[in-house]
């Protein structure tokens, strides 16, 4: 059974349908790409399948559990998790503690034992900090831990993000153009970190992105979007040929940006 199962997801404002009937099966262990032109649905959809938007009509099920009529946290203690188009950090919190307020999603802390600081919640946050440094270590930012987040250069600060959509060990991570403004060392590298967390870490993975030479040489399947409406769906090779999505989208070409 696919972890995540998306069926006839639509949603209109002010009568304006911005997505209709978008489908999706996802295996575990999948990364899959929804590309599309600027305004054609993919944030959207994306706040439809975190809670923020209540869909217009469809459904959507997480290992088999309804979670239509959710909030937005439940959609994360549920199993998913996501970043942003805009950096959305603690600007003025350290690294690791960007990291570690995560964790208030999946926290049972007694308020009494935080007050007298009692042995077992020493050593739950001994745990807590010991899990966030792994995670940073997985994205190069161990070393930059007690670093104030606003001043990571751009690209680290893209990667905090996902480290901390990781914290709460989500069963679906969503990426809404990780890539964005990045220059293209950063762009490659990453790539190479997308793609070990699907390879070595088994993580399921959805992104959004308008770099076609980020996507293409790392994801399983595309789904296209145009007007809110799926154009196209398939492998790499098969969209890159695919001429409506010429049409719509790529211009003709895969080099550079689309």
């Amino acid at each position: 059974m696919a972890i995540l199962e998306v069926k006839n997801l639509s949603i209109e404002f002010g009568g304006l349908k911005a997505v209709e009937d978008f489908n999706l099966s996802l295996e575990k262990g999948e990364l899959i790409a929804i590309i599309g032109p600027n305004g054609a649905g993919k944030t959207t959809i994306f706040n439809m399948l975190t809670g923020i938007y209540p869909p217009s009509n469809g459904t959507i099920h997480l290992d088999g559990e309804n979670l239509l009529g959710r909030k937005p946290f439940q959609f994360a203690q549920a199993g998913i998790a996501r970043t942003f188009q805009n950096i959305r950090l603690f600007s003025n919190a350290s690294v690791i503690d960007n990291v570690k307020m995560a964790n208030t999603a999946d926290s049972n802390e007694n308020f009494f034992e935080s007050i007298l600081r009692t042995p077992g919640m020493v050593e739950k946050e001994r745990q807590l900090d010991e899990h966030a440094l792994e995670l940073l270590s997985l994205f190069g930012l161990e070393g930059q831990a007690d670093t104030i987040a606003k001043n990571l250069p751009y690209g680290a600060q893209r990667r905090l993000e996902i480290v901390r959509a990781l914290m709460l060990n989500p069963k679906v991570l969503l990426l809404d153009e990780p890539v964005a403004g990045m220059i293209t060392t950063e762009l490659d590298e990453m790539a190479q970190l997308v793609k070990e967390l699907r390879e070595k870490h088994g993580q399921t993975i959805i992104l959004i992105e308008h770099h076609m030479n980020f996507v293409m040489p790392i994801v399983d399947r595309i789904i296209v979007l145009n007007f809110g409406k799926t154009i196209s769906e398939g492998t790499p090779a098969e969209i890159q040929k695919d001429p409506r999505v010429i049409e719509a989208y790529l211009g003709g070409g895969f080099h550079g940006n689309a």
